[in-house]
């Protein structure tokens, strides 16, 4: 399975390496498509206290730079589940966004469709790569069987510290009793 993995990696991060450092170069191609929406986004970015020189394409291009960036370290098996989930984000709405089949007829239609189709096929991939353990267990199970350690590790200390305090009980009852005892010797 590790070889299928090494392999498909690198397959599956491609397009979206791809789609990335194209959208970090030409950010107009993802604001050509809803003008009106980035020009509403960056009139409120404007009005905000964000420093001057973020706009809708520096946002744009922010984008396409993470996406390219989490594809390699997908495809390099570097923090695969996280870098995994970071190209769903960050691709999904862009490609989703992008599509205008309701403009299109015939031909065009069915190429539009073809590619939505095999967007969401990359999509699927990316989905699976976000829950896929590769034999390592989730963060939530090693977090919870930490705490179960930790637990047990502090149960056994805690045994350890009431045995020692039992023994300090026991000698001090001891010293106790043999400093009453040499008292009442010296007092008789």
């Amino acid at each position: 399975m590790a070889l299928v993995r090494r392999i498909a990696r690198p397959l599956l991060a491609a397009p979206f390496i791809f789609e990335g450092v194209r959208t970090a170069l030409h950010p107009e191609r993802e604001i050509d498509v809803y003008p009106q929406a980035f020009d509403a986004v960056d009139s409120a970015l404007g009005k905000t206290s964000t420093p001057g020189f973020v706009d809708v394409r520096t946002v744009v291009r922010a984008t396409g730079a993470i996406a390219a960036g989490a594809g390699i370290l997908y495809a390099t098996n570097r923090y695969p589940r996280t870098a995994a989930a970071t190209l769903l984000l960050t691709t999904s709405v862009g490609w989703a966004g992008r599509k205008k089949v309701w403009e299109l007829r015939g031909e065009e239609l069915t190429q539009e469709v073809q590619s939505i189709l095999t967007d969401a096929g990359l999509l699927g991939g990316v989905l699976l790569a976000v829950v896929d353990h590769d034999g390592k267990p989730s963060l939530g199970y090693r977090a919870s069987s930490f705490i179960e350690r930790s637990q047990k590790k502090a149960a056994a200390k805690q045994r350890e510290l009431e045995k020692k305090a039992g023994k300090l009980e026991k000698k001090a009852k001891g010293t106790v009793q043999s400093a009453q005892k040499q008292l009442s010797v010296q007092q008789g």
